[in-house]
């Protein structure tokens, strides 16, 4: 068996664990590729795994994320929609409280008929026999003064 050059860093020679005496003859010479041990290919193992774990946090972060500017973009058109439509509501409110002003001031003239004037006056003669039923007919019963008490 030929042996490769010295210092080619891919053959390492084989020895035993905590074997320090080079000048013991192994029972296997020669050099062979370097081997993982348990430990190495343990801590590897849980390296890929939290790695795979971390990426799928990332994922799940940014997809959230995502949904969470999409509402706030829905949220903010909305309460762009819902600002308008206040201002539109206070000048309707606006124009509403002015007609009714005027609607008010016109109900009240045309109870008091200020603006009326009479276009025809009747006369009506009295006549004695006429009188006498409609007075008993006009006549109202009166009414006690209402009187104030002051106690308990």
């Amino acid at each position: 068996m030929t042996r490769p050059a010295i210092g080619n860093s891919q053959y390492t020679v084989y020895r035993p664990n905590n074997q320090k005496n080079y000048n013991q003859n192994p029972i296997i010479d020669g050099y062979f590729p370097k081997c993982k041990t348990y430990k190495e290919m343990a801590v590897a193992r849980v390296n890929r795994t939290l790695c795979s774990i971390l990426i799928l946090f990332i994922m799940l972060s940014a997809v959230s994320y995502y949904f969470v500017t999409a509402s706030e973009v829905t949220l903010n058109k909305y309460r762009k929609q819902t600002l308008t439509l206040n201002d539109e509501n206070v000048e309707l409110q606006n124009k509403l409280d002015y007609l009714k002003s005027y609607y008010n001031v016109d109900k009240a003239m045309q109870k008091k008929n200020l603006l009326h004037k009479a276009q025809n006056v009747i006369e009506v003669k009295e006549s004695a026999v006429a009188s006498a039923p409609a007075q008993k007919q006009l006549q109202k019963p009166t009414k006690k003064p209402f009187q104030w008490s002051i106690g308990y």
